[in-house]
């Protein structure tokens, strides 16, 4: 299984059953049997009960889990605090950048070159990248993508990435795309962070 909040419920559903099954025919006070030759003590009786019951409140949790996005880096016992609602906008973009900044680690080293200008960084992968993090709160436009497409000819890179928080215009969209960049606002880096955890756990 890909997802393993499916797997650990999964296990602790059967475990329940079992639990559950053992304790209906041979409890002390059986429900399903008449013949009390093969029972069990009261202890083991309220051992198999109690089991049951933990196996189906953890199978119910990971369940759950099984359905939420888990942000790395608001865990409590592994379990995601949802803040990010109540963060204001300077807060939102600052963590954005971080999660942005934390998936473009996972592709590969990051490093400044000489090669091009101090604002733009290098992204050392399969495939060498450069990239853009936009600090303002203005939506790149056509103009930015212009910029770093001539840089990445000047130092002879063949794809980039630039990262917005406020977004793209649609021209800066369309441009992109002809010139190989990849654009990275919030909804886009959600869909790759997931992406990516996916194949984490397929890995697993």
């Amino acid at each position: 299984m890909k997802n393993k909040w499916l797997l650990v419920s999964s296990v602790s559903t059967a475990l329940g059953i079992v639990a559950g099954t053992v304790y209906l025919f041979f409890a002390e006070h059986s429900l399903l049997q008449s013949n009390n030759n093969w029972v069990l003590s009261a202890f083991w009786s309220a051992f198999m009960l109690w089991s049951f019951v933990l196996m189906f409140v953890v199978a119910l949790l990971f369940n759950v889990l099984a359905f939420f996005e888990l942000d790395e880096q608001h865990k409590l016992f592994g379990l995601a605090l949802p803040l990010r609602a109540f963060l204001s906008s300077a807060d939102k973009k600052q963590q954005f950048l971080q999660d942005a900044e934390r998936f473009l680690l996972r592709l590969g080293k990051m490093y400044h070159s000489s090669k091009v200008s101090p604002e733009y960084r290098c992204l050392q992968a399969e495939q060498e990248k450069l990239v853009y993090l936009q600090q303002d709160d203005q939506a790149v436009d056509i103009t930015q993508i212009r910029a770093l497409f001539q840089q990445m000819l000047a130092a002879d890179f063949s794809s980039g990435i630039i990262v917005s928080y406020a977004g793209f215009s649609s021209q800066a969209w369309i441009f992109a795309r002809e010139a190989n960049i990849e654009l990275l606002d919030a909804r886009s880096l959600k869909k790759q962070q997931k992406l990516q955890r996916e194949q984490q756990f397929a890995l697993v």
